[in-house]
C-alpha cells in the first residue's frame, strides 16, 4: 500500500489528508442532501395524512373534480383510498435510501467511481418507480372513491405537470450516472495500463 494512494473496491482514494480536504469541501453539501431527502419524505407523508384526515373536504374536492356527489362513500372505501395514497408516499422511501447511499460513498472519498455511479443510477430508477407509482395511485384512489374503474378523470388528468418535471430531473440523474460510470470505467482501464 502506497503512502500517497490507498485502494478500496479497485478505485484509488486520496490519503487521509486529501480525503479530509474533500470532506471539508463537499461535506456540507452531502449532509444538506441527506437532510433535504428526509425532510422531503417526511413532509410528503405529513401533508398526505393531513389532507386525507379530512374525509369530508377530500370527498368534496373529488366531487368537484368528477362533478359528482361522493359524500356517501363508506369509511372502508375511503380507508382503502388512504392506504393507496400512503403506499404511493412509501414508494419515495427508496429514493431517500439511495441518496443516503450515494452520500455515504462520496463522504468515503469515492466520488468518481463505479460504485458512486451505481448509486446515482439507483436514485434515478427509484425516482422513475416513485413517479409511476404516484400516477397509478391517483388513478386507483379515484377509482376506489368513485366505486368504478376510472382510467381517465372527467376533468383534468392523473398525470400532472410536475410529473414531467420530476421525470426530466430523474432522466438527468440517469444520464449523469451513465456518464460517470463510463468515465470511471475508462479511468480504471487507464490505471491498469499505467
Amino acid at each position: 500500500m502506497s503512502d500517497a494512494v490507498t485502494h478500496i473496491e479497485g478505485a484509488p482514494l486520496p490519503t487521509s489528508t486529501l480525503r479530509a480536504d474533500l470532506r471539508a469541501r463537499i461535506g456540507w453539501i452531502c449532509h444538506a442532501l441527506r437532510v433535504a431527502a428526509v425532510v422531503w419524505i417526511t413532509w410528503v407523508a405529513a401533508w398526505s395524512l393531513v389532507v386525507w384526515s379530512n374525509k369530508a373536504k377530500t370527498l368534496e374536492a373529488y366531487g368537484q373534480w368528477f362533478t359528482a356527489d361522493f359524500s356517501g362513500v363508506s369509511d372502508a372505501r375511503y380507508a382503502a383510498a388512504v392506504v393507496v395514497v400512503m403506499l404511493s408516499v412509501a414508494s419515495g422511501v427508496p429514493v431517500v435510501i439511495c441518496i443516503w447511499g450515494l452520500v455515504r460513498t462520496y463522504l468515503a472519498g469515492r466520488v468518481f467511481t463505479i460504485d458512486a455511479a451505481l448509486w446515482l443510477h439507483r436514485i434515478g430508477v427509484a425516482g422513475v418507480v416513485a413517479i409511476v407509482v404516484g400516477i397509478l395511485a391517483r388513478a386507483v384512489a379515484a377509482s376506489i372513491i368513485a366505486g368504478q374503474l376510472v382510467p381517465i378523470p372527467p376533468r383534468g388528468s392523473f398525470v400532472l405537470p410536475q410529473d414531467l418535471l420530476h421525470l426530466i430531473f430523474v432522466g438527468f440523474v440517469l444520464a449523469l450516472a451513465h456518464i460517470f460510470r463510463a468515465a470511471a470505467e475508462m479511468a480504471e482501464d487507464h490505471a491498469q495500463i499505467v
